[in-house]
């Protein structure tokens, strides 16, 4: 493609190329890789013709390419490397890119400023729609509603950087009342969501009523889904009913079950809350709050109506209300202990503790005040946890390592050197870096 120099009415090589993306999708067959040259094309993107398993239609851009999105709605489909942004003001044309397809690769694009979400894997649980897509390393930057939604089957969701997703997006004409900003939403069976990096979402911009910003929320159905080696930072706080949480899990249109959070470092007001799931498990992560709030809303995990929830190996640091809080019917399948709890300031921890617990114990991380909670070489919690079959932590790196099981996201460290992982994502943006205004 060459939005310059191309025409439609040529063959389409490299000497004599198209004009248009979308010609290149009519036209093309399984096994084909369209090359994109730099440039701007003011097209959104209907893909229509499929690929084969193991020979899929490949979309590429070489330099910077910037378009309206994709929409894509046939198998075995993948789309590199391009730069998207100004969507319109509609369902699936709004979105990034929309997918309604089997064995999407969605890698190394970056979207910005998408009037309905970033990226949108749709599809209904146990019927025709997305499954087995992989959407890697992508940059998600302000845009309306979600950062990427995920429906359907079997999809890893991996190394992936979102921040600054706005709840009214200024080219949603008539936005419901509903709308939030999240991170990642997820709904289906079978995922595997991991290495993402989501942050600096706020309450600053335009809000609906009563807003709540979540890293990852569902209200169901939602099934054997691990989440792993994730950072969310989500420090926020409106209001009773506004505040930033870590997981927003609810069984509202179907059942929540079999979630496995592991490896996880989450900084937020409220950590997890769950309201109506069964099965869940939470393992080895690192939950961090800020006492400047010393809310009573501000508990570490929430459990309403949940049963045969699992929560071991974790640390809670400064948490300033209980770090769990079920209520009598999750209270009593509740399985919790070998967790740290401890608050910086000194002062008396709320709540009590569970077996094997280290209650007002110093984790002794690397820099909690810059952000590094990986372990001193004689933290406290190496060697502290339980066997809770966690084979590797936050960074990739086997564990257990020493005698026994350490505990929070980070195996204890060996040599202070920058673990693989423990940074931010691949892309650039770094927090703290200005907000970007949104396009009207």
């Amino acid at each position: 493609m060459d939005a310059l120099r191309g025409s439609n009415l040529n063959p389409g090589t490299a000497l004599a190329p198209w004009r248009t993306i979308q010609k290149a999708a009519d036209t093309v067959v399984a096994g084909s890789t369209v090359h994109v040259r730099a440039g701007r094309y003011q097209e959104r993107v209907r893909v229509t013709t499929p690929g084969k398993r193991g020979a899929p239609i490949i979309f590429q851009a070489v330099g910077a390419v910037r378009t309206r999105g994709f929409t894509i709605l046939a198998d075995d489909i993948t789309v590199r490397g391009f730069e998207i942004t100004g969507t319109e003001d509609l369902w699936d044309d709004g979105v990034g890119i929309f997918v309604n397809a089997g064995r999407c690769v969605l890698e190394d694009n970056e979207i910005r400023h998408a009037t309905r979400g970033g990226i949108l894997l749709f599809g209904e649980m146990g019927e025709p729609g997305s499954t087995d897509c992989i959407v890697r390393n992508n940059l998600l930057v302000r845009n309306g509603l979600v950062g990427i939604e995920l429906h359907g089957d079997d999809h890893v969701i991996e190394g992936n950087e979102i921040w600054g997703t706005v709840q009214h997006h200024p080219r949603w004409a008539d936005p419901p009342r509903w709308v939030d900003a999240d991170g990642i939403r997820f709904f289906g069976r079978g995922h595997q969501i991991r290495g993402n990096y989501i942050h600096d979402i706020s309450y600053d911009d335009v809000q609906n009523v009563n807003p709540h910003i979540d890293c990852f929320q569902t209200w169901g159905p939602a099934v054997d889904i691990v989440f792993e080696g994730n950072r969310c930072e989500n420090l926020e706080y409106q209001g009773p009913d506004e505040q930033g949480k870590g997981f927003m899990i609810e069984s509202q249109n179907g059942l929540v079950r079999d979630i496995v959070i592991r490896n996880n470092v989450i900084l937020a007001f409220n950590q997890i809350t769950i309201l109506d799931g069964r099965r869940i498990q939470i393992l080895n992560n690192t939950f961090v709050s800020d006492l400047d709030f010393d809310l009573s809303t501000q508990v570490g995990i929430g459990l309403f109506r949940s049963l045969r929830v699992t929560i071991k190996n974790n640390i809670f640091y400064n948490i300033a209300r209980p770090h769990l809080a079920p209520d009598t019917v999750s209270e009593r399948s509740l399985d919790a202990g070998y967790n740290n709890v401890y608050r910086s300031d000194g002062r008396r921890l709320s709540g009590s503790p569970s077996r094997g617990d280290l209650w007002g114990v110093d984790p002794e991380f690397v820099d909690a005040a810059g952000g590094d909670f990986r372990l001193q070489l004689l933290s406290p919690m190496i060697d502290a946890g339980t066997d809770v079959d966690v084979t590797t932590d936050f960074a990739g790196k086997a564990r257990p390592r020493g005698g026994g099981h350490d505990i929070g996201a980070f195996e204890s460290v060996i040599e202070l050197v920058e673990p693989e992982g423990a940074g931010t994502s691949p892309h650039t943006f770094m927090p703290g870096s200005p907000v970007l205004p949104l396009p009207l």
